[in-house]
């Protein structure tokens, strides 16, 4: 199933692949159907098939070099149009567009479409006519986690050494960063001995794992000094509206023991970091997990 770029008596044609789904993504135990349309202009021989690839890339981006590691890990075919039964090639005349339905089923285990700083998990539709890849083919799929749960997390709390409490909470399971939003963080500090806060930071931190090797990567931060807060109060209620970055990768925990050892392990989560500074002491002692969705 090597690339092969030569050239196809499908040059000589108009063709081109059609999604049957609304939606601009896949899920797990979902398929991807459409069709194949095919107009040719000339008599047009099929000694072998013309076949529809499913590919999967994982594409590493080395930070000391402008040349990136590709590497396919999933590959499935599905035939389009076949020789004969008894090994004689197909001949398909000029004619009106025809079309060739697909169907192709995709199981639980595949990482989800991702672009990262460090690499990228790309899919791809591709057509190959006796064995030649036709140019211009290419059609981008993006696969998508499980759909998040819906539900109302629970608030997170910590008291660090001065005595102050912190406590945090979401109002939903999970947010979209596909058009940016804005995600209410609700806090509340009790500064019951009267420590002098000068600042408050929220970071969000994007934390990646693939094949067991973690990256962390701050999205922004962002700084509330004692102003904002009002932070002579003993109890303090505030809450921080914060603008997510559009098209962040989805929240994805792989099921590690359902992973194939071709496949790439990939884990993307995000949490909220928040360090207050009392006096010349940073304290981060709150760490709040936020989901991220595609819809």
């Amino acid at each position: 199933m090597g690339l092969k770029v030569t050239k196809s008596p499908l040059t000589n044609a108009d063709y081109g692949i059609r999604l049957s789904s609304t939606n601009s993504f896949y899920r797990g135990r979902s398929a991807i159907q459409g069709d194949f349309s095919l107009k040719t202009r000339v008599k047009l021989r099929v000694e072998r098939k013309i076949r529809l690839d499913l590919i999967g890339q994982l594409i590493k981006h080395p930070r000391s070099s402008q040349l990136n590691d590709k590497e396919i890990f999933f590959t499935y075919s599905f035939p389009l149009v076949t020789s004969h039964e008894n090994g004689m090639a197909r001949i398909i005349h000029q004619q009106q567009q025809i079309t060739y339905p697909f169907l192709i089923p995709l199981g639980i285990n595949l990482p989800p479409s991702c672009e990262l700083k460090d690499f990228s998990i790309v899919y791809y539709l591709d057509i190959y006519h006796d064995e030649k890849f036709l140019p211009n083919s290419r059609k981008k799929i993006t696969l998508a986690p499980p759909a998040p749960r819906i539900n109302i997390p629970p608030p997170c709390t910590s008291t660090d050494p001065s005595g102050i409490t912190t406590t945090c909470h979401l109002q939903k399971s999970f947010y979209s960063a596909r058009d940016g939003s804005i995600v209410p963080l609700t806090i509340s500090i009790e500064n019951l001995q009267s420590n002098r806060i000068r600042s408050l930071t929220i970071q969000l931190v994007q934390t990646v794992l693939l094949n067991e090797i973690v990256h962390e990567n701050e999205i922004f931060t962002t700084v509330f000094d004692e102003i904002e807060l009002n932070l002579h109060e003993n109890r303090i209620e505030t809450i921080a509206e914060l603008t997510l970055p559009s098209n962040l990768p989805s929240t994805s925990v792989p099921d590690r023991n359902c992973q194939p050892d071709n496949v790439p392990l990939v884990s993307i989560t995000y949490e909220f970091r928040l360090t207050k500074q009392i006096d010349d002491i940073n304290n981060s002692n709150v760490y709040l997990p936020i989901p991220i969705g595609i819809e």
